[in-house]
């Protein structure tokens, strides 16, 4: 069997695409595997699905999983298409994110790897910087919040995580009688929380009976602007509840013994 029908079978390439060359450089230790597109191969909007005539065409590569010692690299003469009512838009590719550097089935296992080690381990293992790791992550929860349904929403909990060194906030929204996650954003200002809102039909939102958050001002101000009659259906939690009770008996016991203190 010949390297270019030994990659085609292994990569699971099909038509239009086909593999042109392997080239192997044993130098860098990698393996570039370039496809071109044939001449049976119709320009689609990554948009709207529909047929578009060709604008022009560029290189792109992505690291796939390696081949024994040497990491394999896919090389392909994309193809950008005219959409009339989208731009100058480049073709979606069977193997990988239009965004990503990266193959589905090199993100699969990363994905996998997430699971057991941390992002750190990760980069190194497979040396790659924390950013790409981080972007691999980042673009899998997309998906998964793609792919889930906003239908019937009752009891919600809204809470801010903090992560990195720097103190930089996310603000993750979840379903707490689903026990699922609905919605996560940077940061933790009121538009972080108006950002899920917007999702929601004027339906959803009025069907929310109960919003589990924190005392944070930004999260008070969205919840009350966006759903309605916020002030019954508001439920700040226990531990900050108790925070606050536990600073107020702490400034009336000073207060207290400074009066002592001047009889």
């Amino acid at each position: 069997m010949r390297d270019k029908d030994l990659y085609a079978q292994i990569l699971n390439v099909r038509e239009p695409w086909i593999v042109t060359e392997v080239i192997l450089e044993q130098k860098e230790k990698t393996v570039v595997v370039q496809l071109e597109l044939t001449d049976k191969a119709v320009g689609i909007c990554p948009s709207c699905n529909k047929p578009c005539l060709g604008y022009d065409h560029r290189i792109q590569r992505w690291q796939h999983l390696d081949t024994c010692q040497y990491q394999t690299i896919i090389e392909a003469n994309v193809l950008r298409v005219n959409c009339k009512e989208h731009g100058i838009l480049t073709i979606k590719t069977p193997w990988a994110e239009g965004n990503s550097g990266y193959t589905t089935l090199f993100e699969a296992i990363i994905i996998d790897w997430l699971k057991e080690a941390s992002i750190k381990a990760i980069a190194e293992q497979f040396k790659m910087s924390w950013n790409a790791v981080d972007g691999i992550m980042q673009r899998a929860v997309e998906r998964g919040l793609a792919k889930r349904k906003l239908s019937e929403i009752k009891n919600i909990g809204i809470d801010e995580t903090s992560y990195q060194k720097k103190h930089e906030y996310v603000t993750v929204v979840t379903d707490r009688d689903k026990r699922k996650v609905l919605h996560i954003e940077d940061d933790h200002t009121i538009e972080s929380l108006d950002g899920f809102f917007e999702q929601l039909t004027d339906k959803q939102k009025s069907g929310i009976e109960s919003v589990s958050m924190d005392m944070w001002p930004a999260y008070i101000h969205s919840v009350k602007k966006n759903v309605a009659g916020a002030e019954e259906k508001i439920g700040f939690d226990k531990f900050h509840v108790a925070q606050h009770l536990g600073k107020a008996v702490d400034k009336v016991r000073k207060s207290e013994n400074r009066k002592l203190l001047d009889i």
